[in-house]
């Protein structure tokens, strides 16, 4: 088709609408190397596409439909290509409509920026880059790029800049999850079982915290303490070379409490304990007048082995400090009773003896007398 024909039918084309009847094409309409314009805004010497052939639709917010005429039983949805919305203060725009429905579930508004979408051949869909490398590949400014997901009146942020990543609650702005780009390898693991890693990708419980050194601690900040905010928790090989576990108020001073790896543990300070059961009776000797005879106390401590209520205290073998301090506690009360009872025993004692002292000594004067009186009887004669 040349071009005197195509200006011909342009113009016919064009007026159509107003002098002339429907056209009906029942065979194939090719237009070869030229230009075929629709609409009623096409004019005779219509512009070429530039550096393009091909189909020109020229109209007031010009629009292409596919209404599509399938037998029932058949897909026979009804889709349209739009241009711009035909209101005055309307979106300017690329739009897919659903015209069964009255969406448009693919939209791009004017403005766009070069690659603001971009699928390459490997299926890859690049987001402001021609070139993706992923499934997804987004890509932003020097300053921040992100990711904004919007569930109702939540709203969640995933950023990225050339320092940090972060997940976001873009609601309150807050950081929930922060990584810098310097951070180590395996910072953050988690295993297929479930157990975490700091510093390992290889955790062997459900939280690890794994250094190269000969020493490694975590730290517990309450920064809304009065005094001292901070305790670690700290391995180190210790003394002994063997392992130390030591807990550490960061205060400026040395551990508080330092545990080998022979049991030995090392307090700064004193222990309490939640305090025994007393089901030996600990106070109860004062308190409840519990106390035990004398011969029966002791009638036991040799049967058993062991004093009453404290129990066998054996090489090696754990033992209840509590229990066993109340237990002791107990001893010691009865002890202590015993002790009285014969403080008042030898107190009595002390006394007869005293009056048995005095007796004597006055039989012995008395006898002292009768001597002397002898002896002055034997000298007069």
């Amino acid at each position: 088709m040349k071009r005197p024909f195509l200006t011909s039918l342009l113009a016919t084309c064009a007026l159509s609408g107003a002098a002339l009847a429907d056209q009906l094409v029942t065979d194939d309409l090719i237009v070869v190397e030229d230009l075929l314009c629709v609409g009623n805004k096409c004019a005779v010497g219509e512009p070429e596409i530039p550096d393009r052939q091909g189909l020109k639709i020229k109209d007031v917010a010009p629009a292409i439909l596919f209404e599509d005429m399938s037998d029932s039983g058949f897909p026979s949805g009804d889709w349209s290509i739009r241009t711009g919305e035909t209101t005055a203060s309307g979106a300017e725009e690329f739009a897919v409509q659903d015209e069964d429905a009255g969406t448009r579930p693919f939209r791009i508004l004017g403005g766009a920026d070069e690659n603001t979408l971009v699928i390459g051949e490997d299926g890859h869909v690049g987001i402001n880059t021609m070139l993706p490398t992923k499934q997804l590949h987004v890509t932003g400014t020097s300053s921040a790029v992100g990711i904004r997901m919007d569930s109702g009146s939540a709203f969640w942020e995933l950023r990225a800049n050339p320092t940090y990543f972060q997940v976001r609650n873009a609601n309150e702005h807050d950081a929930i999850l922060h990584l810098e780009k310097a951070a180590p390898n395996h910072s953050i693991f988690v295993h297929a079982t479930g157990n975490v890693g700091l510093g390992t990708n290889d955790p062997s419980a459900p939280l690890e915290v794994f250094g190269e050194d000969t020493y490694n601690f975590f730290r517990i900040t309450a920064d809304g303490a009065a005094i001292n905010q901070s305790v670690d928790i700290t391995f180190t090989q210790g003394p002994l070379g063997t392992g130390e576990l030591r807990y550490n108020i960061v205060d400026g001073d040395g551990p508080e409490m330092r545990l080998n790896a022979n049991g030995d543990m090392v307090l700064g300070g004193t222990l309490t304990t939640g305090g025994p059961t007393c089901a030996g009776g600990c106070d109860a000797v004062f308190t409840e007048r519990r106390i035990i005879p004398e011969g029966e106390y002791a009638a036991r401590m040799w049967a058993d082995g062991h004093l009453p209520f404290v129990g066998p205290t054996l090489p090696e073998a754990p033992i209840n400090v509590s229990e066993k301090m109340g237990g002791m506690l107990n001893a010691l009360e009865h002890a202590h009773v015993f002790i009285e009872r014969q403080n008042g025993r030898i107190a009595t004692l002390e006394a007869e003896i005293a009056a048995l002292r005095g007796e004597q000594a006055a039989q012995i004067a008395a006898l002292t007398r009768q001597l002397a009186a002898l002896s002055g009887t034997v000298e007069k004669k």
